[in-house]
């Protein structure tokens, strides 16, 4: 009996301590999270505790920036040291930093609806890629021609509206007039084409648009984005759009 007795009372000391032990691990990791978020207050007012999350490897923390713009960084535990570029993992040759943003921007991505975009589908449908077009842009233009080989290669186009020039100037109002047709294929097909669509008026997400790609990082058009999130500026030719997709899709399989 004095044997079990001891065993139990072991047991409850151990447990005991394994205890208090958790209560402070939580303890500090809620410490320094508010240390990492008094460090960058001054900075970056808008992070939270859901925004900062620790490392595979000690003394730093990746922190999600929302605003102005999607980013990550990295932040030592007490808030004092940031650092900002790109982390890899040389054993798996996995570029951390690269991939959390691509979740980001996929999970951002996602936001949008299908209503809101102009569609060209492919009738054998493998891949899906949104596209920030812009319908005064050469390489749009351009890409818009290969839409008819896109699709034959399984490749459904979704376009969102990114006129570079801005909100009130000639390339947003022709926007607008695609967006608001009836028919918005021909409209887009028209407006690729340098032909003139009636300039009409009705709600549309041009300018939701416009915030969208501002969040993302969008720098000019093409822009296109991958179902991944991974993405990819400029124009690229079919063939070589597809092999970029399948070698970006692989990373995560």
């Amino acid at each position: 009996m004095g044997k079990i007795y001891s065993f139990l009372n072991r047991l409850f000391i151990m447990l005991r301590s394994l205890f208090i032990t958790l209560i402070l691990l939580s303890n500090n990791v809620f410490a320094d999270k508010s240390d990492i978020i008094k460090g960058l207050s001054t900075y970056f007012s808008s992070v939270t505790e859901q925004d900062i999350s620790a490392m595979p490897f000690n003394g730093m923390y990746e922190v999600i920036l929302k605003e102005p713009r999607l980013d990550v960084i990295y932040i030592s535990a007490d808030g004092r040291y940031l650092s900002q570029g790109e982390v890899i993992d040389l054993r798996t040759r996995t570029n951390l930093t690269q991939s959390r943003l691509s979740s980001l921007t996929k999970e951002i991505m996602s936001t949008t609806t299908d209503a809101e975009k102009i569609i060209y589908k492919a009738d054998n449908e493998k891949y899906v890629v949104n596209v920030f077009t812009d319908v005064d842009c050469p390489y749009c233009q351009k890409l818009h021609k290969d839409i008819t080989k896109l699709n034959r290669l399984g490749i459904t186009m979704k376009y969102l509206a990114f006129p570079r020039s801005g909100v009130n100037t000639k390339s947003y109002y022709r926007s607008v007039a695609i967006w608001c047709a009836d028919d918005k294929k021909q409209a887009m097909d028209n407006g690729m084409s340098r032909k003139d669509n009636p300039l009409v008026n009705c709600k549309n997400p041009i300018i939701d648009h416009l915030i969208l790609a501002k969040k993302l990082n969008v720098t000019g058009t093409p822009f296109i984005f991958f179902e991944n999130g991974d993405h990819i500026p400029g124009y690229v030719k079919p063939k070589d759009l597809l092999k970029e997709m399948k070698r970006s899709l692989a990373k995560y399989q």
